[in-house]
């Protein structure tokens, strides 16, 4: 692994998108790291990244119909041509996480057909595959390397882990931790986008379940 494409989609969350770019490291030995910030139908961030990012993020990208993370997600790990570590804009990684994720992709994965979940710490029940870093030959196991299920509008890492876990390609690494400031958690996080985000919950919920029950996982049987 050369290269790591950081995926962060973001809406109108310019002081957490601050606070988690701050915890990405600007260097790991060996890997050369490219952040990708897709500004879903939030111009003023795209106005301001390009402004003021003085070389952070490297690529910004500007949707200018507010599309879901999952659309914006998957405008990027299409091109990516090496791994990928799709994020969100409300985390804040902890020092050497994304080194101890390179590192356990290394050990379990050395061809790179696998997943790395990171841990959020203190929060129960998250799904291993919530933040996590793919590995380019398991990335090509999805159409055009679309990693997200293009039905869904913003609920779909489940389907992730799913794949990850029948193929046995997925593990959670405890050293690459992260703190998650979800509302569920916090209730001073709570802000406009998490609301906009509630009122797709339902639908993507249903829909993982019909395709649940249908068998179906994105990327293994699609």
């Amino acid at each position: 692994m050369k290269h790591i494409d950081i995926i962060i989609p973001t809406r109108n969350r310019w002081e957490k998108l601050q606070r988690c770019l701050k915890t990405i490291p600007q260097r790991i030995p060996s890997v050369t790291l490219n952040i990708i910030v897709i500004c879903d139908g939030d111009c003023e961030t795209a106005r301001r990244l390009t402004v003021s990012c003085d070389g952070v993020v490297n690529q910004i990208i500007f949707v200018q119909k507010h599309s879901g993370s999952v659309f914006c997600r998957n405008l990027a790990t299409q091109c990516a041509e090496d791994a990928v570590l799709y994020a969100t804009d409300d985390i804040e990684f902890k020092p050497h996480a994304i080194e101890a994720a390179v590192k356990s992709m290394a050990d379990h994965f050395p061809d790179e057909d696998g997943i790395i979940g990171f841990n959020q710490i203190g929060k129960q029940g998250f799904s291993k595959s919530g933040v996590a870093l793919v590995g380019q030959k398991f990335l090509r196991r999805y159409p055009n390397r679309k990693l997200f299920c293009p039905e869904y509008f913003h609920f779909s890492c489940q389907e992730i882990e799913c794949l990850g876990d029948r193929l046995n390609r997925i593990v959670l690494e405890r050293d690459a931790s992260l703190i998650h400031y979800h509302p569920g958690w916090n209730r001073a996080e709570m802000d406009n986008t998490h609301n906009e985000a509630r009122i797709y919950r339902d639908k993507d919920l249903k829909l993982s379940s019909k395709r649940r029950a249908r068998g179906l996982i994105w990327g293994d049987n699609e």
